[in-house]
């Protein structure tokens, strides 16, 4: 049985890393900012571990190290939406929010009473941006937006910081991920929901091409990542390298939830997000760990909208993702 933090531990990938974890015996720790929603882990109340901070307050950081002693920590709290601001505040915000609290969590880690054996922290395929696809882990990064930069520093940090550290820091960049308690707030369960419901919806860009990855398979890749050994400062893709076009991705959805496909309408053939295609290379982590990602898209989305229909009846579909996240409409990172 292993110590195990997972910062974020409240949000879609943490809740599932979380079941994961607790169903292989080990013993959990979820950092959980006051204010999130924590609907997701509800019912895990008896077997996990929960400290309710803010993890820009080094002080109960501090207190938390101490406390759960982890051996390994998952660093995944993240917030990828936030309006663009005439004063580049949102730029500023996330700054803070993704290195301020990096080097506040490397710092607090590394000066515990019993450092951590790795520290695995989430990037996204969102930091190669424009550059040519597949992503390849040594690709120069070129970020179209303040999120995918925000995740590039983070990521050159921890890599310039690992010789001063006592444990190795790994960042695992993940693909588009999808599944059962996503927020609607993001393209596939907003799509499902939609269709689910008899209400109509637009695909933006649908030659747009997007590397989406089951929530399972993302979980497997990160555990994958935390046992494999790796040296400090490694970059691994955690992605299928498959990505079909949004088109071909809403008409597997409105194949499977039984939807007029007449309620679901295309933008141009020939427009873009910017990011004609999203997807990764993967051959690094078949080698370095021995994992690929094993659901198939078709399968995937069985699974998930049938999560989505049976819990259709506790939440109305929305009517309109919210305005910082329409880019998600096009599958756009």
């Amino acid at each position: 049985m292993a110590r195990i933090l997972i910062t974020g531990g409240a949000g879609f990938v943490g809740s599932h890393l979380a079941r994961a974890c607790l169903a292989a015996g080990h013993q959990v720790h979820l950092i959980i900012r006051p204010g999130s929603d924590d609907t997701r882990v509800q019912d895990l109340r008896g077997g996990v571990v929960r400290h309710n901070f803010d993890l820009q307050s080094e002080t109960a950081l501090k207190h938390c190290l101490s406390d759960a002693e982890p051996e390994y920590i998952f660093h995944l709290a993240a917030r990828p939406r936030r309006p663009e601001a005439p004063d580049l505040s949102d730029a500023r915000d996330g700054m803070r929010e993704q290195v301020q609290v990096l080097i506040g969590l490397l710092s607090a880690a590394a000066t515990a009473p019993r450092p951590p054996k790795i520290m695995i922290r989430t990037g996204s395929l969102a930091e190669y941006g424009s550059a040519q696809a597949p992503f390849h882990e040594d690709t120069r990064e070129v970020p179209v937006n303040a999120y995918g930069a925000e995740l590039v520093a983070a990521t050159q940090l921890a890599g310039a910081l690992q010789r001063r550290l006592p444990f190795p820091v790994i960042t695992a960049r993940l693909a588009l991920v999808y599944g059962a308690l996503q927020s609607t707030a993001y393209l596939l369960p907003w799509l499902i929901t939609r269709c689910l419901a008899g209400e109509t919806s637009m695909v933006r860009h649908p030659e747009d091409r997007r590397d989406l990855i089951y929530i399972d398979d993302a979980v497997d890749g990160l555990l994958h990542v935390a046992e494999a050994q790796l040296s400090g400062g490694t970059i691994i893709n955690v992605g299928t390298g498959f990505a079909p076009t949004m088109r071909d991705v809403a008409r597997l959805i409105i194949a499977e939830t039984g939807a007029d496909p007449t309620l679901v309408e295309y933008g141009p053939a020939d427009g873009s997000s910017g990011i004609p295609d999203f997807r990764a290379a993967t051959a690094l982590a078949r080698s370095l760990l021995g994992w690929s990602a094993s659901t198939p898209l078709a399968e995937g989305l069985v699974q998930t909208v049938a999560w989505y229909r049976e819990h259709a009846r506790l939440q109305e579909p929305p009517s309109e993702l919210p305005a910082t996240s329409r880019r998600e409409r096009t599958g756009a990172p």
